[in-house]
């Protein structure tokens, strides 16, 4: 066994782990889930340019955070120092990532975020009593993309139609992370290999690792395909963030879109 091989298998391990701690905090489905955004009220917006915020996007801000009667709980400018997170990985409060999402560098957002999305009735520390309705002021700095390349139903399918897996020496292996409930429910795009990450519970497959290694090559290209692209595209986050490995692609949503395409699926 040579040394890049122990490198890679090593890589897929730590992986395994960061993953394992996600799926236990976060709660990982096989679908995706959406915050009800009707509760979030915008006070004031200034538009920025280029770039809009999407998922798994670095950000870096400057804000202001207060309650409803005005008091200052935090303030990144009298700090001097950007706040830095990346969008969609649950680094921040649910209100958060309703709100910044669409903004763009050098737009300005003031809003204003319930309980249930903020602190709830915990609250924070001292600063942030329970059931407090918060008011941020936010400063959008810099946005990067992630690292993974999100391919939508209609490249995938040129890539078929054209037989491009094998172009220029770039193999491409198509992976269904779903679970095989799923699998017998929709069925699965042709020529993708079924390997379940997570369970329906949002549980590690403890067989995932194994399978995937049997299956994919340290130079290959992967697409990533679950219900409606979300886990698929934290599968490969994952694998960019804390891997630094290339070539992860997330199809973008999922099984689902690709069948509203009417493209073809093998049942």
């Amino acid at each position: 066994m040579n040394r890049n091989y122990l490198l890679y298998t090593n890589k897929i391990l730590l992986l395994l782990s960061v993953l394992f701690i996600f799926s236990c905090t976060s709660k990982i489905k096989n679908s995706d889930n959406s915050f009800d955004n009707e509760s979030i009220e915008i006070l004031s917006e200034i538009y920025g340019f280029g770039d809009k915020i999407k998922n798994h996007y670095k950000i870096s801000v400057h804000y202001v955070g207060a309650l409803e009667d005005g008091t200052e709980f935090d303030n990144s400018y009298i700090r001097n120092q950007l706040f830095e997170f990346q969008i969609g990985l649950n680094q921040v409060i649910p209100g958060w990532e309703i709100a910044l999402m669409g903004m763009q560098v050098g737009g300005k957002k003031k809003f204003k975020i319930p309980p249930s999305l903020a602190y709830g009735n915990s609250g924070a520390g001292d600063s942030i009593p329970p059931n407090s309705f918060l008011i941020f002021d936010v400063e959008i700095i810099n946005i990067k993309p992630p690292g993974y390349i999100e391919i939508n139903s209609e490249q995938l399918l040129s890539l078929q139609k054209e037989k491009f897996f094998l172009l220029m020496e770039k193999k491409f292996i198509l992976i269904d992370i779903r679970t095989e409930k799923e699998w017998q429910n929709t069925g699965v795009i042709e020529g993708s290999y079924k390997i379940s990450a997570f369970d329906s519970k949002g549980n590690l497959n403890p067989n995932f690792l194994k399978m995937y290694k049997k299956n994919v090559k340290e130079n290959d290209h992967v697409v990533f395909i679950s219900d409606k692209g979300e886990v698929s595209s934290i599968l490969a986050n994952g694998f960019i963030e804390n891997l630094g490995m290339k070539n992860i692609y997330s199809l973008k949503g999922g099984i689902q879109e690709w069948i509203i395409k009417g493209n073809k699926i093998n049942i």
